[in-house]
């Protein structure tokens, strides 16, 4: 889908998005409940055997918003300090269950795997189909913003349960494109969509689109150059399940992707047991297929992570992980890491 919107349009839109919050029946003192406040701080190292090279790496998050879990109104910014930049920056309103209404620079729809918090995750790093396809570190079409973009979603669930969980929940959205800027580089938009289907409390199957153009940087996957005026295809497409028990999960996504005309397909299944109450033990195996027409394109990627959570909420924990990957390609030798990660809640107020 080829949706052109001009910025005047889409920035209209949103800011009438967001003005409907205002005519709502609440006391500003009604609006801006529940105030937070945090900061957190991940530190973590990869060592290579093979080449005997170290990789560190430095996460420092300020968050502040306004809303608790329950309330109609949230806003919430993440400002990341090493890289001077807003991960997030969104409000959202949610009159009723079946339907409401987020703005702003959010975390993308279409793969779920991105919506786990890293202190969540159970492993150290996304995936690499999250990393390649998922506009997280090292998309294909070269936008890599932590899987996140500007855009206008509306979101609700339906059939509620008594245990506090709705059976289906769904999220459709619009999107600039273009992932941090609140600026578009294009005319043409990204749709977004995210279906989830929950059959009991510990159980979810999910499944996610995106159908959209972008300006490439410099070359594109297909090695052919091209004009300012050009625009290239990027569509996604993502199916998984995930459960989450007292103590073992097991969750799995497979997400295929046509980046101007470049097939990809990424598959990640990953299980996690938690033998102590702060102790966890979590595998992943995941496997990117750069170019499905090139049976050498492939890389597999075996995980096993050791988790110990120094608090009963998760928020200050050491991680430490052994993977080897493997390459399709016979003349590519494959390698071990060493990967090493603290998180340190620093500070938090209600």
């Amino acid at each position: 889908m080829h949706l052109k919107l001009s910025q005047p349009l889409f920035l209209s839109l949103f800011l009438l998005a967001f003005s409907g919050t205002l005519s709502a029946q609440q006391t500003v003192k009604e609006w801006f409940s529940h105030p937070a406040l945090s900061a957190a701080a991940m530190v973590s190292g990869k060592y290579t055997p093979q080449d005997g090279s170290f990789k560190p790496s430095t996460i420092a998050m300020l968050r502040a918003g306004f809303g608790a879990e329950k309330d109609p109104f949230k806003v919430t910014v993440i400002f990341d300090l090493p890289s001077t930049r807003f991960l997030t920056c969104e409000a959202l309103w949610q009159p009723l269950r079946q339907v409401g209404v987020r703005v702003g620079l959010q975390k993308m729809l279409f793969l779920n795997e991105t919506t786990y918090a890293p202190y969540l995750l159970g492993m150290i790093g996304y995936s690499q189909a999250a990393s390649y396809l998922g506009g997280y570190s090292a998309d294909i079409a070269g936008i890599s913003s932590r899987s996140r973009d500007v855009g206008i979603v509306l979101q609700g669930s339906f059939f509620p349960t008594d245990e506090g969980f709705s059976r289906l929940n769904y999220a459709v959205g619009v999107f600039n494109g273009n992932g941090y800027s609140f600026i578009d580089n294009n005319k043409a938009k990204d749709v977004h969509g995210r279906l989830i289907f929950q059959p009991n409390r510990r159980l979810r199957f999910s499944m996610g689109v995106m159908s959209g153009y972008y300006t490439p940087e410099e070359h594109r996957p297909n090695g052919h150059h091209h004009t300012a005026e050009d625009l290239a295809c990027r569509y996604r497409l993502t199916a998984g399940v995930w459960y989450e028990g007292p103590k073992w999960f097991l969750r799995g996504e497979n997400i295929y992707g046509l980046t101007d005309g470049l097939r990809s397909d990424g598959a990640m299944l990953m299980a996690g047991w938690t033998f102590r109450p702060r102790l966890q033990l979590a595998a992943r195996v995941d496997h990117f297929q750069h170019d499905l027409s090139n049976r050498y394109s492939g890389s597999t990627k075996a995980d096993i992570c050791f988790t110990h959570n120094l608090t009963s909420d998760g928020t200050i924990y050491y991680a430490i992980q052994y993977g080897h990957t493997f390459f399709t390609d016979p003349n590519v030798k494959g390698y071990d890491s060493i990967t090493f990660c603290l998180n340190i809640a620093l500070m938090r107020w209600f």
